[in-house]
Order: structure tokens, then sequence, then C-alpha cells
């Protein structure tokens, strides 16, 4: 059953993010690989790969993803922005130099905190 749903769902990305009509294009591009002298990499890099028009222009121009449809167009205006430079006011805060002192500390805290273990 997951299989299956794996298999529907990749079919339906395929489908709402591809023009069917350049799928149907399948066989023309079957037909012009086989007429072709060469490996599949030379043929798709020939005709994909910044094709110049030749003697056989109309058949390339039938090609699947030769001239593609655009599917979806994007339109995005980004928002005006404005900027106000402000002159920085000088703040000055005043404190008092903070002092300790000896008597402000316990010193029996310390002893509390290192302790040997209890237990050996």
């Amino acid at each position: 059953m997951l299989k299956w749903l794996s298999i529907f769902c990749a079919i339906t990305y395929c489908f709402a993010t591809t023009s069917i009509a350049e799928l149907v294009k399948t066989p023309v591009f079957i037909e012009h690989l086989a007429e072709y002298q060469g490996s599949v990499i030379e043929f798709l890099v020939e005709h994909y790969d910044n094709h110049q028009p030749d003697e056989d222009w109309d058949t390339d121009q039938k090609l699947p993803f030769f001239n593609p449809t655009l599917v979806l167009i994007v339109h995005a205006k980004l928002p005006e922005t404005t900027f106000h430079i402000e002159k920085i006011k000088e703040i000055i805060i005043s404190q008092k130099p903070t002092v300790y002192q000896e008597k402000d500390f316990s010193s029996s805290y310390l002893s509390r905190i290192f302790q040997p273990p209890r237990f050996c």
C-alpha cells in the first residue's frame, strides 16, 4: 500500500511541476535520438546546450523542454524603505565606584564549600 501511495505522490508531483505538453513530446525525442549518429550525452549536449539552427531545426523545435512554456510566473515587489538618521544624543551616566571591603564577606562560606569527602 505504501509503495503505491509513493508512486501516486511522485506521479502527481511530476504532473504538477511539469507541463503535460512537454511529456507528450517524448516520442519525438526518442525518434530524433534514434536518427542521431552519436551517444546520448553528445545528443543532449548538442541539442540542449546553446543549440544553433541547422538543417533539422524544425524537428529540434519539437523536442521536449527545448522551448518550454512558462508554468508559473512569480511577480514580487519589494516595499519601499526610507532611512532617517538622527543625531545621537549624548547620555552621561554617573555611577559611584563600588568598593568592596573585607568586612563585607564572611570567611566561613569558603570553608563550607571545600571539605574533604566524608566516606573514604
